[in-house]
């Protein structure tokens, strides 16, 4: 046995002794009366035997069969080391690192709003690594693309004309707060139209943009109410370039039977 199985035997114990079984708290088999999960407390458990009850529907139960009672038990979750940061979702890891140092005040926050996300970013990039400027685009063009392209993370670094993982990784960090916190920034969410326009005058708008056709401000406001269900945002024109003429086709064909396939691509990619 080494030092580390003699110390963990030794916590056992005085857990034991106080009343207290970490193996007995950490077990929660399955129900054999109502067949629920979670829902069993063991309250004695030894060498030969265990004893438990059930919470929903207050059964008691025997068992001698400890190795089936092991391998059937849910382990519950026992918290353990420091709580997730709730930053690192949305902070890419060397920024998060430079703030925790330089900028451990204002992650003291529970979310970052617009002016503190991109102030993070701009004094990373003067600062960090003792360079005069960390080399990739700032972070207030990247969002303001990823609005542009529909929050494509890939088309978002091909117009930035950064291939490196670094620029990559801060565009989808970029996107991730834009799905989160920054959620109200985005036009897909905060310019939802709550009134929908004849199915004929979008099909009349889609018809003339597939053509070629300048489409005028009745016929562009169309388009973008119908198939993406805003009223603002970036020009509809702008968006439809991002989908091809198949897509469009359908999309507008979907739009009769009240769905709207585009909007639902531009949230999927937000939220990808």
């Amino acid at each position: 046995m080494t030092i580390l199985d003699r110390l963990r035997r030794g916590a056992r114990m005085a857990a034991t002794a106080l009343g207290r079984s970490p193996e007995r708290e950490a077990l929660s088999p399955p129900c054999p009366q109502c067949g629920r999960d979670g829902t069993t407390t063991v309250y004695r458990l030894s060498t030969r035997s265990a004893r438990f009850w059930c919470a929903r529907c207050e059964a008691v139960v025997s068992t001698r069969d400890l190795a089936s009672l092991r391998d059937t038990a849910t382990v519950r979750n026992v918290p353990s080391g420091p709580p997730p940061d709730p930053h690192a979702h949305y902070l890419a890891p060397p920024v998060l690192e430079w703030a925790r140092s330089a900028a451990a005040k204002v992650l003291t926050a529970p979310e970052l709003d617009r002016a503190t996300y991109y102030q993070l970013h701009t004094r990373f990039d003067r600062t960090a690594q003792g360079s005069v400027h960390s080399g990739l685009p700032a972070v207030s063009a990247v969002i303001g693309r990823l609005h542009e392209r529909c929050y494509r993370v890939d088309l978002v670094v091909l117009d930035l004309g950064h291939a490196s993982e670094e620029a990559r990784e801060r565009v989808d960090y970029a996107r991730r707060w834009l799905a989160g916190p920054g959620k109200n920034q985005c036009w897909i969410v905060s310019r939802h139209a709550e009134s929908r326009p004849e199915a004929e005058s979008v099909e009349e708008a889609a018809a003339a943009y597939l053509r070629g056709d300048l489409l005028d401000r009745d016929q562009a406001s169309a388009l973008r109410s119908g198939l993406f269900g805003t009223d603002g945002g970036p020009r509809p024109v702008a968006l439809l370039e991002l989908f091809t003429a198949d897509e469009i086709t359908a999309a507008v064909r979907a739009y009769r039977d009240g769905a709207r396939p585009l909007r639902d691509a531009v949230l999927a990619a937000l939220q990808a």
